[in-house]
């Protein structure tokens, strides 16, 4: 009998190798998908994580799809906002430019994985979002919405980690599947926590409302937009250019 196909959004990190361990243990199939945005340092160092993956459970229950670039989505999503002058944004609350690119590159990703599981017919996406690290986008009014929207698709959208505050649990239940938890990950170089900024509430309530103005209407278009895109340039390739030859 075949497993049930998840896509999982893969960047290496101990959240989204969690992800993975749980999504596996359940007894569904994980496609690993890994996004760019342009501002990725050394998206290669996603072999590690693959790796370990790979070692623990097979490739029977795993599978990398590659490395997605998504520069064009994430431009779509920000331009209305972009262009934005401070008091224009601040009509909509303490909004800032760090954490609202922030929230439309992790749309961006989110769109794209809507096409491949419209593409793959998988109906489940698991993400390693968690709101302990301190993003407008892994805070708890964005969930719900990005819920919402997923389920708009007949997507069943996870977080298995979204509120798993205990860092060192984390790490032993890695352990505890014999998978080493300290990682060599890509890293991007734009996102800032929300840990750093005054009034992080207020931030949040303006990024928000700004989303649901500006950026959740966009999603019908951009999803029909990327319908036909290829599902990875050569996946072979892509592999191997990350030096996973599978």
């Amino acid at each position: 009998m075949s497993k049930k196909k998840n896509l999982v959004l893969f960047s290496g990190g101990k959240d989204s190798l969690f992800s993975t361990c749980l999504t596996i243990e359940e007894g569904n199939h994980a496609s690993l998908i890994t996004y760019n945005n342009g501002h990725l340092r050394e998206p290669e160092n996603v072999k590690h994580g693959v790796g370990r993956i790979l070692k623990r459970y097979g490739n029977k229950s795993a599978e990398f799809l590659g490395v997605v670039d998504v520069r064009e989505i994430w431009w779509d999503l920000r331009s209305p906002i972009y262009h934005m002058t401070p008091s224009k944004i601040a009509e909509h609350g303490g909004a800032t430019y760090n954490q609202l690119q922030c929230l439309t590159c992790r749309t961006s990703m989110y769109v794209d994985a809507i096409t491949r599981c419209k593409q793959l017919g998988i109906d489940t996406v698991v993400d390693g979002a968690r709101e302990s690290q301190g993003f407008v986008n892994q805070s708890e009014p964005m969930v719900q919405r990005y819920r919402e929207m997923f389920k708009e698709y007949g997507i069943d959208w996870q977080t298995p980690v979204w509120d798993l505050k205990d860092d060192w649990k984390l790490k032993n239940d890695l352990l505890s599947r014999d998978i080493t938890p300290k990682t060599l990950e890509p890293m991007c170089v734009v996102g800032y926590p929300l840990d750093q900024v005054p009034e992080p509430d207020d931030v949040i309530q303006g990024t928000v409302n700004l989303f649901d103005k500006y950026v959740l209407p966009e999603i019908p278009r951009l999803v029909e937009k990327n319908k036909n895109k290829p599902l990875v340039n050569t996946v072979k390739n892509v592999r191997l250019s990350i030096g996973i030859d599978l």
